[in-house]
């Protein structure tokens, strides 16, 4: 007599290599839209400065920011300098409503407040930490957008 053996293990391996590849689908998809919630419109930032010059006084030193020019659709960035060899820099439109404008003639950019610690928008009211670029007050539940920064010493590199 010749018994046949069932089969049963094979058709659940299956089953769990098809979940395995569909949940390794899933998640690959899901870190590819993982900027689709970025209001802003993306502009590539590439700029090259050497913050230790006379065009860039207000860098020269600790505590110290600066208003950069970008390509469009950016509306500049604010660098601010941490410690001697440590930058931030953000993108100066608002996340809260990248398109508003206050008026007719100007449209929401951010700019830094006179204590040189917060930086606002004063389309919405709202404000964000300079060290950071974290959300303070004001109807943004988002933070500012940040650009990468390399510094050697001598020149700062402001990228995404």
């Amino acid at each position: 007599m010749i018994k046949i053996k069932k089969h049963k293990n094979y058709s659940r391996k299956f089953t769990n290599s098809i979940l395995s590849v569909l949940l390794l689908f899933a998640l690959i998809s899901s870190r590819c839209n993982e900027d689709d919630n970025d209001p802003l419109p993306f502009a590539v930032v590439n700029i090259q400065i050497e913050p230790n010059s006379t065009q860039f006084l207000n860098l020269n030193t600790t505590g110290g920011f600066e208003y950069i020019t970008a390509n469009p659709p950016s509306r500049g960035i604010i660098v601010y300098r941490i410690d001697v060899n440590n930058f931030v820099a953000f993108e100066r439109t608002c996340p809260h409503d990248p398109d508003a404008c206050c008026d007719e003639t100007s449209c929401s950019r951010i700019t830094v407040q006179e204590d040189g610690l917060i930086m606002i928008d004063e389309c919405c009211g709202s404000t964000y930490l300079i060290l950071d670029g974290s959300n303070v007050s004001g109807p943004s539940v988002q933070p500012l957008k940040q650009y990468s920064t390399s510094y050697n010493g001598r020149i700062l590199h402001i990228y995404n």
